[in-house]
This record gives C-alpha cells, structure tokens and sequence, in this order.
C-alpha cells in the first residue's frame, strides 16, 4: 500500500524534482499496455495461421516463423532512423507514434483472411511502431545517469509483467472467444497507452528542434570507434536471437510433450508468462546491481544460465517440467538485455541517446529476425528437439565473446 501511495504522489506531484520518476511511472504504466498489447496473440499466432488456411505441418512452421519475422524486416531500418529523428524533434513524438502505429496495425491484423495478409500487417507493424525503443530512449535520456540501470530494470519489468498478463489473457480469451476479438482488444489497449503519454507525460531533456541531431550515418560512425559498444550490440543479438529462435515451434513443442489440445493457447500464453513473472522480480534487482557492480560478470552469469535453461528444454519429456524450465530461464535471462542497454547508455552522450538507443534496439530486432528466419528454414528439417540445442549453442556463443573481452579488459587494466 506504501508503494501505491508513493506512485499515486508522484503521479499528482508538478514538483520539477519529481518530474523524472513521475515520468517513469507513467512510462513503466504506459509500456506495460503495449506489451500487454503486443503480447496477447503470442500463443495463438502459430495456431492462427492454421486458422487461415495454412494445414500442412511443415508449411505451418514455415508460415510461423516467417510471421513472427514479419515486424523485425522494416523495422530494423525504421528504427535507427526514427532514434535520430528522436534526437531531432524529441523523444515523447516518437513514444506516441510508435503506440499508436502498433495500434493500427494490430486492428488490421484482425481482418486477415489469408496468410499472406497477415505477414503484410505483421511487416507493416514493424516499419510504423517501435515502441519499446522509443520508450527506452526518452527514459535513459530523462532519468539520471547514475539511476539509468535501475530505471531501465523498471522498464524491463513492466515489459515482462505486460508478456506474463498478455500471453495468459490471449490465450483465455482466445480458446473461449476466437482469436480475432484478440486483435481489436490489443488495438484498443495500444490507443489507451498512446493516450496516457500525450496528456501525463513531460520531456525534460526536450530542446526544440535540433538542426544539429546525429544523423543515422553519424551514429552509426559513432559506434564503429567504440569496440564495447560494438561488443554490446552484437552479444544483444546473439541473445535476442537464442532465446527467440524456438518461439515460432513452442506451442507445436507443447502439444508434443503432451499438453491437452483444447487448452493448448492457454497453456502456451502459461508457459510464456512464467518467464515474465520471474522477470519482474529480478530485473529491477539485476539493474541495480549492475549499477553497482562489473557488468562483466552479471553478464557472464546470466548468459551461460540461460543456455543451460535452454538445454533443460530439450531434456524434458513431460510438458508440465517446462514451468520449472521456464521459471530459471526468466530469472537469469531478465538480467541479460537491461545489463547491456545500461552498459551503452552509460558509453552515450544525451545528445545522441536516440539514435544510438535506437541503433541498440535494431540489434535486438535483428537478433529476432535472424532467428526467425533461421527458424523457418531449419524448423521444418528438424526434430523440434533440437530447436533449443540450437539456442543453447548461440547464447554459448555469445557467453564466450564476453568472456574472452572480459579476459582482455582485465588483462588491459593490469
């Protein structure tokens, strides 16, 4: 009760003192809608292309992988560029456009009638949205610097509590209405949320306009002379890319290892939100430790638990070990991300902090379309077993790149 009291005081307070954590209340509120929004019809998005029309089990993975790739194919351009117009005209615009882009395209997705249809909403999605991007860049620039590791742990938890009730919700309302109304409620959440920033939220940091602004290409010159940038946005997309690669095959894995078909969107939007439980609890608490400590073994720490959660995946041979499973992988896994979007905040100044977030969030775009596009190429020839080995190995990879960098820096510092 303290806690909500807190919240609701600095909700009404006009104290410029404030105005930061009231920012990041209203932001935190505002990104748990989205990905609220955002998450819903995971659980379904697989069984929904069956629904169009799509029966062939091989096709069916296909199409799945290729729809979950849809958003991340524009996206990864739109959102460097949509960072440096952030930096230019400031970053709340850039926070409303990108909701109530996810919006519209959300609501079209509910009249698909083919396949081919929805790939298009889905990549139309991606070109006009970016929300998680943008809130991450008008946070890390109106927050302090010596709080940004647990404002962005903040954000990173309400991301997580918005896929724990998006994914439980969806699936409900999905196995008792039907998968469309789905779409039209994730629209409405989206003009909800776009709407809340509009009137509460107030950009500190906002100059007016600044002809001067980084350009995509000054950001991206920016980073090529900063090797842990560099190192940063490349383990971002090793992750990304790990822990999403079995996503397009995780409800057909579910029904595999057992779980009853009529409540398998349930399930699925179950096993989907445990990791998200556990990151609500831990990722505040990762962000504040990396405020404190060596980002290196956070880092080394978390990463290499998450691949041997992923090989627990594959070991088990009942549906119901997978809640387990999926508890540690969102315990470790919730420090991986916010630890290195703190590290590239900390290496920024505020005047690029848009378009280099925005760089930031590409990497992690890229990483989800690599491993959708992998996915749909190697699901179909492959036991789904081995989808998890396969993310096993590429979250290795990148504990080994922090490892031998680690190595060097300390072996540097000497």
């Amino acid at each position: 009760m303290k806690s909500l009291d807190k919240v609701m005081t600095l909700l009404k307070s006009k104290s410029e003192s404030e105005a930061w954590q009231r920012n990041l209340v209203l932001m935190i509120i505002a990104q748990f809608i989205a990905m609220v929004g955002m998450n819903a019809f995971v659980p379904f998005l697989p069984l929904y292309i069956i629904e169009l029309g799509i029966k062939n089990p091989s096709e069916a993975k296909f199409w799945s992988s290729m729809i979950f790739a849809g958003p991340y194919m524009l996206s990864i351009i739109g959102v460097p560029i949509w960072g440096a117009l952030g930096d230019k005209y400031g970053q709340k615009p850039m926070v409303v456009r990108a909701i109530f882009g996810l919006g519209i395209a959300v609501f079209l997705m509910g009249f698909a009638t083919n396949v081919y249809q929805l790939f298009a909403f889905r990549v139309l999605q991606g070109a006009v949205s970016g929300f998680i991007a943008a809130a991450l860049a008008f946070t890390s620039k109106n927050t302090p610097s010596e709080k940004s590791g647990y404002a962005i742990g903040l954000l990173q938890g309400a991301s997580s509590a918005g896929i724990i009730v998006g994914p439980f919700f969806g699936g409900i309302f999905a196995d008792v209405f039907g998968t469309r109304p789905v779409f039209f409620i994730v629209a409405t959440l989206c003009v909800i949320s776009g709407l809340l920033i509009m009137t509460k939220v107030k950009e500190m940091n906002k100059t007016g306009k600044n002809p001067d602004a980084p350009s995509v290409f000054d950001n991206l010159k920016f980073v090529s002379k900063k090797p842990k940038l560099i190192m940063a946005m490349n383990l971002i997309i090793l992750c990304q890319a790990g822990v999403l690669f079995t996503y397009p095959i995780f409800p057909y894995y579910v029904a595999e290892l057992g779980a009853p078909k009529e409540y398998l969107s349930s399930l699925t939007g179950f096993l989907v939100a445990i990791i998200g439980i556990f990151s609500i609890i831990f990722a505040p608490w990762w962000g504040k430790r990396t405020d404190r400590k060596d980002y290196r073994d956070v880092l080394k720490l978390t990463i290499l638990a998450s691949a041997i959660g992923m090989i627990a995946h594959a070991v088990v041979h009942h549906y119901l070990w997978l809640f387990p499973v999926r508890g540690i992988l969102g315990v470790f896994y919730s420090g991986v991300i916010p630890t290195l979007y703190t590290l590239i905040n900390k290496n920024l100044d505020d005047g690029n902090k848009g378009g280099i977030m925005g760089l930031a969030s590409s990497s992690t775009l890229f990483g989800s379309l690599m491993s959708f596009l992998l996915s749909s190429y190697l699901s179909p020839k492959i036991e789904m077993v081995w989808n998890f080995y396969i993310s096993a190995i590429l979250l290795f990879v990148a504990f080994c790149i922090i490892y031998i960098y680690s190595y060097k820096e300390v072996e540097h510092e000497r």
